[in-house]
């Protein structure tokens, strides 16, 4: 059976790679985040849409934060969670950088780890907004 860190090192890895491979060789472009979503959403257990209902940082550790987030799914592209169910999850961020505001919606994709969403790394957690659903919608049919 795979450790939590080996796990975890493979699932950063599998991000780190799925973002390379989404990344034009002339530069960031912003077609890149819609097929980084899509490969999140194969490639986790979790993908979901929330809406931010609270956050609050729990800890602190040299540069780095941690944040408590509550939300509220909003919809479910995969992994069982249903709209109106209540989910509260940790994120971590350089200390400069704020929680998601409250009322704010975001495309969020976990792994599980004993039966909870755990985000992989800071590439699976995204501010949503209906123009990107469809750029999303598009890139999962082409991708097909």
């Amino acid at each position: 059976m795979m450790s939590f860190f080996r796990k975890r090192i493979l699932l950063m890895c599998l991000g780190i790679g799925l973002f390379m491979a989404c990344v034009p060789s002339d530069g960031l472009e912003s077609d890149f985040l819609p097929a980084l979503i899509a490969g999140n959403i194969r490639g986790t257990d979790v993908t979901i849409i929330l809406e931010i209902t609270g956050a609050e940082r729990v800890s602190t550790l040299g540069g780095y934060a941690r944040w408590r987030i509550a939300a509220e799914v909003i919809r479910s592209f995969k992994g069982g969670y249903v709209p109106g169910e209540a989910l509260e999850y940790f994120r971590t961020t350089e200390t400069e950088f704020p929680p998601p505001e409250k009322g704010s919606r975001h495309i969020v994709s976990f792994v599980l780890e004993e039966g909870r969403p755990v985000i992989p790394d800071e590439g699976y957690h995204f501010p949503w907004s209906r123009e990107l659903g469809d750029q999303v919608a598009a890139e999962l049919a082409r991708s097909r």
